[in-house]
């Protein structure tokens, strides 16, 4: 055996003879590698195992303890298509808990505030991907845990029963208990509508004028989301609007008489959120959600909006074309077909006509969200649109070469692009190409226009951070004015301030990074009715030009 071989165990027999000669010479030492107790801030939350004791297996995702008043809160992920029930529990000490659960967006998905110490609140779509749920200690003291359990909406009914999950009315609840006429007015715009509507959320919704209020929501796959608004006598013409995730316009409700009402249809499962500003007065208004049978069912189309594209290519244009041709434009001529593949940007070049022209970028199922840019010539930016899902650009120029650069953000397929003319635009949007296109985008997806031509008067702005263009504006009684004002080449940070001139007061205020728009109201008859405005505008830097219009309509509209 070699020197390598023998030294290992040559230096074990060493050890162990040492460790025997040691325990022959005198008392047995000490474990010096014995485990010390730990001792300072443990990193773990209390164990609730000896008191938190649910009716079935759920999941404890906060542990706090608390006096009356206290709250123990957390932010919990919910997958879209699964049901939740929330629970909390406390110690003995605890006399009543009360359990509320709430949107990001501050909806509420539910609450118990009964005289127990045992609440439950379940949650099944739709319903946002998070949820805010908080326990508050209504009597007593000690510690408190929240639950949750997942379970599919099949097994939900089971689980609330097994948790007595209960809520009783809160302030908002006892609104619509009380609400005259609900019933029969929700019954009246579902026979109007058509279709078979299935209840998902009513919710007494708090409106101010000075503000938005947003809602978030979930279209399921193969169905509708219908929302209806119906306001309280204080709120005078309510506007409610379908927006996604990006902050992007997706459509604004029908006017039917003092209610408003859309409905967001998607082939796949997609989040939205609800819009509500009245354009004057503060008050209550309910919120009514309503789901459709599996694809979609049928009803009244005109308020239909679609989130993506549902049909194949020939069916999208055909749809497209005959709502163009009712206002009044001509004949597309067909730039380009192709096909779409995400993360490759596929281009068509063509020439442009003097003047303005639309360009309605079109795309089939299964294709999602599309961006598209435009350039000229020169390589000059012309218009540009990001994540929608059948881009619409303006492009005002003197005519000639461009090029068009279309993507699909997520999932390949066919795609057209159309050209259609705009009769008699002004100058000025020929003149400054980029705003130009920006203005008549941004005007288009928030509804104050459905063609080019309806603009307006536009007026040319020179813009800077350290200098205020200013434009004096009059509002009669009775109507509602947008002012929209879109940068072109060199500055960013656009910035609408409408004050009224004779108090000073700050009506409206609005950014954005390229365009924005600001509406003020004169619906106040004890305000003295017309409205004597002075608009400002900035940018927050460089200097460059910009594009103003003014667009009246009548609250409502």
């Amino acid at each position: 055996m070699s020197l390598r071989t023998r030294a290992p165990r040559l230096l074990a027999t060493l050890a162990l003879a040492a460790a025997t000669g040691g325990c022959a010479r005198g008392p047995k030492s000490a474990n010096h590698a014995a485990i010390v107790p730990a001792f300072g801030k443990a990193s773990a939350q209390p164990n609730p195992r000896a008191w938190f004791r649910p009716e079935r297996e759920s999941e404890v995702v906060a542990v706090e303890a608390g006096v009356a008043g206290d709250r123990v809160a957390a932010l919990v992920d919910l997958p879209q298509e699964s049901c939740a029930v929330f629970i909390a529990r406390g110690t003995d000490t605890i006399d009543d808990l009360d359990l509320l659960a709430y949107g990001e967006d501050g909806a509420v998905l539910g609450m118990d505030e009964g005289a127990d110490k045992t609440p439950a609140v379940l949650i099944c779509p739709p319903h946002p991907g998070r949820v805010y749920v908080s326990a508050r200690v209504a009597a007593g003291h000690g510690l408190v845990a929240l639950g949750v359990e997942r379970m599919p909406p099949a097994d939900a009914e089971r689980a609330a029963s097994t948790y007595h999950a209960r809520q009783r009315a809160s302030e908002g609840e006892a609104r619509l208990a009380n609400w005259p006429g609900l019933a029969e007015r929700i019954a009246e715009h579902r026979k109007r509508l058509g279709g078979k509507w299935t209840d998902v959320r009513r919710v007494a919704v708090p409106l101010d004028a000075r503000i938005p209020t947003r809602l978030s929501a979930t279209v399921q796959d193969q169905h509708c989301l219908h929302a209806l608004v119906l306001a309280s006598e204080e709120l005078s013409h309510i506007e409610l609007s379908a927006v996604d995730m990006n902050g992007h316009l997706l459509g604004r409700a029908v006017s039917l008489g003092r209610d408003r009402s859309l409905v967001v249809c998607s082939p796949l499962s997609t989040p939205v959120n609800f819009e509500l500003r009245p354009q004057g007065g503060r008050g209550v208004a309910v919120l009514v959600l309503s789901q459709s049978e599996a694809g979609g069912g049928d009803f009244d189309d005109a308020l239909r909006i679609d989130r993506y594209p549902s049909g194949n290519l020939d069916e999208v244009r055909q749809k497209n074309a005959a709502r163009l041709d009712g206002l009044g434009y001509p004949k597309a001529k067909v730039l380009k077909t192709g096909t779409l593949q995400p993360g490759r940007l596929d281009s068509a070049v063509f020439a442009l006509p003097k003047g303005c022209a639309r360009l309605d970028i079109l795309a089939a199922s299964p294709v999602r969200d599309v961006s598209a840019r435009l350039w000229s010539a020169d390589d000059a930016l012309i218009a540009e649109s990001d994540a929608r899902s059948a881009p619409v650009l303006f492009a005002c120029s003197g005519g000639g070469s461009a090029r068009l650069d279309t993507e699909s953000l997520a999932r390949p397929g066919e795609y057209s692009v159309e050209l259609r003319v705009e009769p008699e635009p002004a100058p000025l949007l020929q003149a400054s190409p980029l705003a130009a296109s920006r203005l008549l985008g941004h005007m288009l997806e928030r509804g104050l226009i459905r063609s080019g031509t309806q603009a307006g008067k536009v007026t040319l702005h020179h813009l800077s951070p350290e200098h205020l263009e200013t434009e004096h504006l009059l509002v009669p009684f009775g109507r509602c004015m947008d002012f929209t004002l879109a940068l072109g080449v060199g500055s960013s940070g656009a910035e609408v301030r409408l004050v009224d001139e004779q108090s000073g007061e700050e009506l409206s205020r609005s950014r954005g990074t390229n365009v924005t728009s600001a509406r003020i109201c004169a619906v106040d008859a004890r305000a003295g009715g017309t409205i004597h405005a002075r608009a400002e505008l900035r940018v927050d830097a460089g200097q460059g030009e910009g594009l103003s219009t003014t667009h009246m309509t009548t609250p409502g509209q």
